[in-house]
């Protein structure tokens, strides 16, 4: 039984998370169904809320019970959740005590209104359109680091004050080192596959693809995963997210291009990977900051997961080929599942990160974060960001990028103010094959299950090791208790790569 200095602290957090869980259901509206007219007057009401809560936190109130908190929790199970809960809202209460809110609105301000230019400017393929919005939010950005640099003063770069809202006890020269094993690996086996590209067919996945049957098909597909209409909604965007508004209220999001298959298909998967980590954690979790992900990395573990290790495998098109033929007989009802198999997987560098391959996409990401490192550092003018992405494109994948809108507008990231998140993509990458490794040990089984459309056991493993957790363990921690290690090797993620590209070229 948690004692009453836990409770009462317990109860004032659940207040603060209410009126995040508010303002995550309004960023949800904003980002599916809000007209744009709107825009203006629910970025006030967003920082509003955004003020209220960050003042909630950073009271007097709050110290006063966490130090007696602190004081009645020393002894306890450190396995406990009141302990986990104690120690999470020391971490978090000093690093945000550094935030005034001023800053802290400034911040949804500056992003829900950047959020809205972005869509604009990347709808004319205009950067600098949307440069005033990246100038101001960069600048919160700045304010940021210098805030955090007074907590963690031995932090060795500005980057790192920033990574550690997504990732916790992770720095740069870390990322950096599983960043060129990566790096190093991947560019030789792009270059291989630009040479042998008509090694596999992709036509199967380009053609005629009604939107409304592309929705069926999606939904068909996820509620065989584990979506259900209860607890789950599945929407339209310009740029797929999940949003945990509850463990019992989860909403995903998808677009859909009505001449290319795998946009809707691989984003939803991808989005409910998301959306069960959140809706798997515990129950007694609820209200607290404790009832979302360990960090972004470990969600990205898990929507990549579900995207790829199953929804791009052979066994799961043993099954998903029916439901696929039955959605679009004209496309797939002569394929046979190693047809799709093919398609799905084929290897080519493209200009768009979230339509890229496996092999590719993780270069997408390494360019991301070397950018944003070398903004925040000045090494890079913004008004020089186009030139200096389409550089890197080229340098990396080889690729030509003809306009703004495929090239450094493409992702909402910058927009929302979300400097530091890019690296935990690969990052996921990295820890889903580690990940998979572990599970496939423990269900040898596993891959026959998807053949038969049966997902339960992954489910029921990722739920029980992972999403119960919630955010009780520091994600290296985490990694300790279920993987055994503290490390991210990149080295299964390398192996699959090159064993893919074997498998469909193979060299």
């Amino acid at each position: 039984m948690a004692s009453q200095a836990i409770t009462k602290l317990r109860d004032h957090l659940s207040t603060v998370n209410d009126i995040q869980g508010a303002l995550g259901l309004m960023g949800w509206d904003e980002r599916t169904f809000m007209p744009t007219g709107g825009a203006e007057v629910r970025a006030e009401r967003r920082a509003t809320l955004g003020r209220m809560a960050h003042e909630m936190f950073v009271s007097s109130e709050t110290e006063t019970l966490l130090a007696d908190a602190e004081r009645e929790s020393i002894g306890f199970d450190p396995d406990s959740d009141e302990l986990a809960l104690v120690k999470h809202t020391r971490r978090t209460l000093d690093r945000q005590t550094a935030i005034t809110s001023e800053l802290a609105s400034e911040a949804i301000r500056a992003s829900s209104l950047g959020y809205q230019t972005w869509i604009s400017a990347r709808a004319n393929s205009d950067f600098q359109a949307f440069l005033p919005a990246l100038n101001r939010i960069v600048d919160v950005n700045r304010r940021f680091v210098e805030a955090y640099r007074t907590v963690q003063p031995d932090a060795q770069e500005d980057y790192d004050l920033l990574l550690e809202d997504f990732e916790p006890g992770l720095t740069a020269e870390e990322i950096t080192s599983v960043f060129d094993v990566i790096r190093d690996r991947a560019i030789p086996l792009v270059a291989m596959v630009r040479e042998r590209a008509v090694d596999v067919d992709d036509g199967l996945v380009h053609g005629d693809f009604p939107i409304d049957r592309q929705r069926d098909l999606a939904m068909t597909v996820i509620k065989q995963c584990g979506f259900d209409d209860k607890h789950w909604r599945l929407d339209e965007t310009h740029h797929p997210f999940a949003s945990s508004i509850a463990t019992t209220d989860i909403r995903i999001t998808t677009r859909y291009i009505d001449n290319f298959f795998n946009s809707a298909f691989f984003g939803s998967l991808h989005e409910f990977g998301h959306g069960l980590y959140e809706r798997q954690v515990s129950p007694s979790l609820e209200r607290t900051p404790l009832a979302r992900g360990a960090s972004m990395a470990w969600h990205e573990s898990q929507s990549r997961m579900w995207e790829n290790l199953v929804g791009r495998s052979r066994s799961f098109w043993e099954w998903a080929i029916g439901p696929a033929r039955d959605a679009f007989p004209d496309a797939f009802g002569n394929a046979s599942p190693d047809d799709v198999y093919r398609a799905v997987n084929r290897l080519h560098p493209s200009l768009i990160r979230v339509e890229a391959d496996e092999l590719t996409y993780n270069l997408h990401i390494i360019l991301r974060f070397e950018m944003e490192r070398e903004i925040l550092a000045g090494k890079i003018e913004l008004d020089k960001l186009p030139q200096a992405w389409n550089q890197k494109m080229e340098e990396y994948l080889g690729v030509d990028v003809t306009d703004d809108a495929d090239g450094v507008l493409q992702d909402v990231h910058w927009s929302s103010g979300l400097f530091g998140y890019f690296p935990t993509y690969a990052l996921g990458n990295v820890l889903s094959l580690q990940l998979w490794q572990r599970i496939n040990d423990e269900i040898p089984s596993l891959e026959e299950s998807f053949a038969q459309g049966e997902f339960g056991e992954l489910r029921t493993w990722l739920g029980e090791n992972v999403h119960a957790h919630g955010s009780k363990y520091l994600p290296k921690d985490l990694m300790e208790r279920v993987l055994g290690t503290r490390e991210l090797n990149p080295g299964p993620l390398t192996n699959y790569l090159e064993a893919k590209v074997t498998d469909l070229y193979g060299a």
